[in-house]
């Protein structure tokens, strides 16, 4: 019974590494690819003070829907990295870990925005998209907690 109950964790971690790669492919394509989601070809700017373009959205005009998009996008964009990198690599398991991985993923991914000018590189993307990374690793412990308390 234990050999069956080993190869389907395998085969669950092989469907997990798939999803993971998926994710990242299609991370990519949002982020330095795609002409959505308000980003424009050449047109390229740098924020590097934190906070600065949340405290901006709350002070001004700016249209509510983009707003929510915005914040809630750089949320919602890492949130698989967190609950998928402990799964996929084991060595991971640690929420300091997944933050560290987390911010150097943000951050090139900003820095490539910049380089290949694809809208805007802000801080405050990266600090959105790790407190995203941190809730989808917190939703995984506790999917994993009541995984466990099922078997």
């Amino acid at each position: 019974m234990k050999i069956k109950f080993y190869n389907n964790i395998k085969y669950i971690k092989i469907i997990f590494a798939v999803l993971f790669t998926a994710y990242l492919l299609l991370l990519a394509y949002l982020t330095l690819a795609s002409q959505y989601y308000g980003r424009e070809v050449e047109h390229s700017s740098i924020n590097i003070i934190p906070l600065r373009t949340i405290i901006e959205y709350s002070t001004s005009g700016y249209n509510v829907k983009a707003i929510t998009t915005n914040l809630l996008g750089n949320i919602a964009a890492f949130m698989p990295m967190g609950f998928l990198l402990p799964i996929v690599f084991s060595k991971l398991n640690r929420m300091r870990k997944v933050i560290y991985v987390s911010f150097i993923s943000a951050l090139l991914i900003e820095l490539m925005q910049y380089i290949l000018r694809v809208g805007a590189s802000d801080i405050d993307d990266v600090i959105l998209n790790i407190l995203g990374a941190v809730l989808g690793y917190w939703i995984m412990r506790c999917v994993r907690q009541i995984y466990k308390s099922l078997l």
